[in-house]
């Protein structure tokens, strides 16, 4: 198979649908709603977008078009992430008005942005949005890493679970139950599938969990 007939922008195509769903859905919030989330959820909304183009660059990247060994992987994880964020904001939360709900979920949430960002650093030009080897690159144990194989992942639920406990409903704890953990976790199947073929991998993942300690 060429380069250039394994190459796809669904991922771009997914996020920029993404973000213009996730703003309108926030500014029909903050004309309809009142108390608390009249500006949590375009505060959020915001907030999210911003993240998403922060790693714009990367998901631009001629590496994070390539679909090679992915899978597809990337687009459904993005749609997953992007159908999580429009059933937070979309109905209506259960919390009554402020409570220690909400200092928790901006917590959580800003704690799996910054985790995200701090593996992403840690990772450098072997980062991508797609399941690669980077050439030249060998396995990368500092950092975030010296812990948990998928940080990035980690940070990425971390931040969706944030969301949740922020705008607390049945259909957001469905899609991140439904969607998007199922949609993570065959992600990281593939891609460790990838990986496994890496001189000291099964070395480096037989030490470390892949989410979290204790649990997976």
């Amino acid at each position: 198979m060429s380069t250039t007939s394994s190459r796809s922008p669904f991922a771009q195509a997914i996020a920029l649908v993404g973000i213009a769903a996730m703003l309108f859905a926030a500014g029909h919030a903050a004309f309809t709603r009142e108390g608390v989330f009249q500006w949590l959820t375009p505060g959020i909304a915001v907030a999210y977008v911003l993240w998403v183009l922060s790693e714009w660059r990367i998901t631009t990247a001629a590496e994070s078009q390539d679909t090679r060994t992915d899978r597809y992987t990337c687009e459904a994880y993005a749609s997953a992430r992007f159908l999580t964020m429009l059933a937070a904001f979309l109905p209506d939360a259960l919390w009554s008005g402020p409570g220690p709900w909400l200092p928790i979920g901006l917590a959580v949430f800003a704690a799996g942005i910054g985790l995200r960002g701090w593996a992403i650093v840690t990772l450098g030009r072997a980062y991508s949005h797609r399941v690669r080897t980077p050439e030249g690159v060998g396995i990368v144990s500092h950092g975030p890493y010296r812990v948990l194989r998928h940080p990035a992942y980690t940070g990425m639920l971390l931040a969706h679970v944030g969301i949740a406990v922020l705008f607390f409903n049945v259909y957001v704890l469905l899609a991140l139950g439904l969607a998007l953990l199922p949609a993570l976790v065959r992600r990281i199947r593939v891609e460790e599938a990838h990986l496994l073929s890496l001189p000291g991998y099964s070395e480096f993942a037989a030490a470390r969990a892949r989410l979290a300690p204790g649990v997976w």
